[in-house]
């Protein structure tokens, strides 16, 4: 790796790096409905909510935190911040798998979305470290590692959890984020030259020069609607896995199904950069988010397992798409120098899409059962398809560099 080009090598590191904490991260998400329950909530309805509250508090904190974090990286480099994430990461896992109670775990949550933070973070790190005609190329890849960590994380977690527990899982965690840690540290060459105080202007005037830009603001508005899907259901497919009462452990096949999308999205990750060569980063887009919407209907007449997890693995060739196009739109259309201040604020949309969707997700489970969330979320998918091909344009040129420049960060 060492004899790559730097830009290759980042690359290449953070996409490992991410694939390990991101699939620590995600050993989780197959139990945390039955993590609840272990803390002593019973009754089904309330581990909906609870679960849903679980994803919102978390959510909460990345929403208001993401922005200041993207306009430190753009002061101060985006490596540092993404160590910081990792190091946060670590921390509040240990402590999330010894909390006695469930409001513990809620706070605990809650103070992992206000450290944490890597998606945004890695996203800005390697877009401004990449030469711009492999920009796309170089988030897909990005992109697939997060999704194939979303494969392996949540089959593996299921299984684990059955087999040592659910605390020693959590612990098994913070090791992975220790490890993505030492990757980035030790492999990671960020050509970042800090901007002076009159370059690198205040954290409301890096804000307002991503704001101002009315494309730009549409797009991050559109990340919020692409990462509500997935956020809605999440907390409800270990509960639709459970209904089926099959004779293998449900931990274990909520494992298979959120492995089943990661897959199926980290393949489509892969081949969004060629699509939107053909076709273009607006029409790449439509056609992903028409397709996952239409793919969620039929998940809610799914009447056995198998077909469950098969039907989700559909919706994941379709929805692994989204956030690779969405991201090079944005880089597209992002100041030159401000670039981790607008992926910031995707990831407040993103994180805002995190709070409200988990919760709605399961208030939806709660008063119209499980299968119904299927329903809505994948009519809301279609409506915001058809937004897209009225909304979304194509920038023909990077943005112009600010008045107040930042200076030259990697290859931009």
């Amino acid at each position: 790796m060492l004899t790559l080009e730097p830009w290759r090598r980042n690359l290449y590191a953070v996409a490992i790096a991410q694939f390990i904490a991101l699939g620590g991260g995600n050993l989780v998400f197959p139990f945390m409905p039955f993590y609840v329950k272990e803390l002593g909530v019973t009754d089904p309805g309330a581990v909906a909510l609870w679960s849903g509250l679980l994803g919102t508090s978390t959510g909460a904190m990345l929403f208001v935190f993401s922005p200041i974090w993207g306009s430190l990286a753009d002061r101060f480099g985006r490596k540092p911040i993404l160590l910081r994430a990792y190091l946060g990461a670590m921390v509040t896992m240990t402590l999330q798998g010894l909390a006695q109670n469930v409001w513990q775990l809620v706070v605990l949550r809650a103070l992992q979305g206000m450290f944490v933070g890597t998606i945004p973070a890695a996203t800005a790190l390697v877009a401004t470290s990449t030469p711009r005609e492999r920009v796309a190329y170089a988030l897909g890849l990005l992109q697939m590692a997060l999704f194939s960590s979303q494969f392996v994380g949540p089959l593996v977690g299921g299984s684990l959890a059955a087999s040592i527990g659910f605390r020693p899982t959590f612990l098994a965690t913070s090791g992975f984020y220790l490890l993505s840690f030492l990757l980035v540290f030790t492999l990671v060459e960020e050509r970042f030259q800090r901007p002076t105080a009159e370059e690198r202007g205040s954290f409301v005037g890096n804000l307002r020069l991503v704001v101002d830009r009315r494309p730009l603001l549409v797009l991050i508005g559109f990340v919020f609607f692409l990462n509500a899907g997935p956020s809605f259901v999440r907390p409800i497919i270990p509960l639709v896995v459970e209904s089926f009462d099959v004779a293998a452990s449900a931990e274990t096949l909520s494992g298979v199904a959120f492995a089943a999308m990661a897959l199926t999205s980290a393949l489509a990750a892969l081949s969004a950069s060629r699509v939107s060569a053909r076709v273009g980063y607006r029409y790449a887009l439509a056609l992903a988010t028409l397709g996952a919407g239409a793919a969620y209907l039929p998940v809610a007449i799914a009447d056995n397992v198998l077909s469950f997890i098969l039907l989700i693995g559909v919706v994941g060739l379709f929805s692994g798409a989204m956030m690779p196009t969405i991201n090079a739109l944005i880089d597209s259309w992002a100041p030159v120098g401000r670039q981790a201040s607008a992926f910031g604020l995707a990831g407040s949309a993103m994180a805002l899409a995190f709070a409200v969707a988990p919760l709605t997700g399961g208030a939806v489970a709660s008063a119209a059962g499980v299968h119904a969330s299927f329903l809505v979320v994948g009519a809301v998918m279609l409506a915001v398809g058809v937004a897209v091909l009225a909304l979304v344009r194509e920038a023909e040129e990077k943005a112009p560099e600010p008045t107040e420049a930042a200076g030259e960060i990697g290859s931009h």
